[in-house]
């Protein structure tokens, strides 16, 4: 098992953020890309190569990339414009992970309206997931889908997609405030279609001091066998990031996952 921190959970710059995740004891860090998605380092001349740079000085891997812009252009949308910039979005960051030596990409949509879609929304978005998929395939990369989805519904989209390059994130915080079981999930979404895993619990709690029972999570991830990164994404005091982060990554390893 890996550990891993998103980015903006260490409340440094980007100079700083690898050494300050190998400093806390994390394995790797995932690099996020903002709305204003074009201003990110990814996007620039020379930005591969300023990124791999301080993460390999650090000794720290890109666990994954996370484009947190493509959920305001995911292929469910109506608008095909909004559709297309999205894939290209997609692709630019699939093209990004070879020279960074990371082949994982966190792929966030989140809508409220799913229950309510018609059978010609989830094709559509079977269909662009598919087209993703497969260039992602021609990079090595796997595409890691979190979204507001039920493990059913989840189920439903990857085994449409078909592609070993489509998985499921599953983030336990986000599960649980949704009135989901996080584990029951984990065990219904089952060991191939589990990519990645955010460890996050409810109401901005610490782990271990939210909803999120933490021991059933680490009795799921062992059923199904996962083995790869275990990320957090919890939020931290302005005071004592380094500290927050410290304890909570202690939290996960006592767990044993």
């Amino acid at each position: 098992m890996k550990y891993g921190i998103r980015d903006g959970m260490l409340k440094v710059p980007l100079e700083e953020t690898f050494r300050t995740a190998a400093d806390i004891g994390f394995d790797g860090v995932e690099f996020c890309i903002g709305l204003e998605y074009r201003d990110n380092v990814l996007w620039q001349e020379g930005g591969t190569e300023k990124l791999k740079g301080v993460a390999d000085e650090a000794g720290v891997e890109i666990s994954s990339l996370s484009p947190g812009v493509f959920s305001r252009f995911h292929p469910a949308l109506p608008d095909e414009d909004l559709r297309k910039e999205g894939a290209e979005i997609l692709t630019h960051t699939i093209e990004c992970c070879r020279p960074l030596d990371t082949d994982q990409i966190l792929v966030p949509m989140f809508p409220k309206d799913m229950d309510d879609w018609p059978d010609s929304t989830w094709q559509q978005l079977t269909d662009g997931l598919i087209n993703l998929s497969e260039t992602a395939a021609q990079q090595g990369v796997t595409l890691n889908l979190e979204a507001t989805f039920s493990a059913d519904q989840y189920v439903r989209i990857v085994d449409a997609v078909a592609s070993d390059h489509l998985k499921v994130y599953h983030d336990t915080g986000n599960t649980a405030m949704r009135d989901q079981d996080p584990a029951a999930e984990i065990r219904k979404l089952g060991p191939s279609r589990v990519g990645m895993i955010h460890a996050k619990d409810t109401d901005r709690q610490a782990l271990g001091d939210g909803r999120v029972d933490f021991d059933d999570v680490d009795a799921a991830i062992r059923e199904i066998g996962y083995d790869g990164y275990i990320v957090l994404e919890t939020p931290v005091s302005d005071d004592d990031p380094a500290g927050d982060n410290a304890r909570n990554l202690d939290f996960v390893r006592k767990l044993g996952v």
